[in-house]
């Protein structure tokens, strides 16, 4: 379950980056929506699996 949390949390950052990227364009600042996008959605793929750990 651990490798899935992983490879979704890349595929859901890669997807914000690419989004961000677009949007940042339309503001005429393409590499800094991307990288906003990208730190966005990776704090909160880090909360979220802090916040759903497995109790073992």
């Amino acid at each position: 379950m651990s490798k899935f949390r992983t490879v979704v949390a890349v595929i859901i950052m890669i997807l914000c980056g690419v989004a961000g990227l677009f949007l940042g364009a339309t503001l005429n600042n393409a590499i800094g929506g991307c990288i906003l996008g990208v730190l966005i959605s990776g704090i909160a793929c880090i909360i979220y699996v802090l916040d759903n750990q497995d109790k073992k």
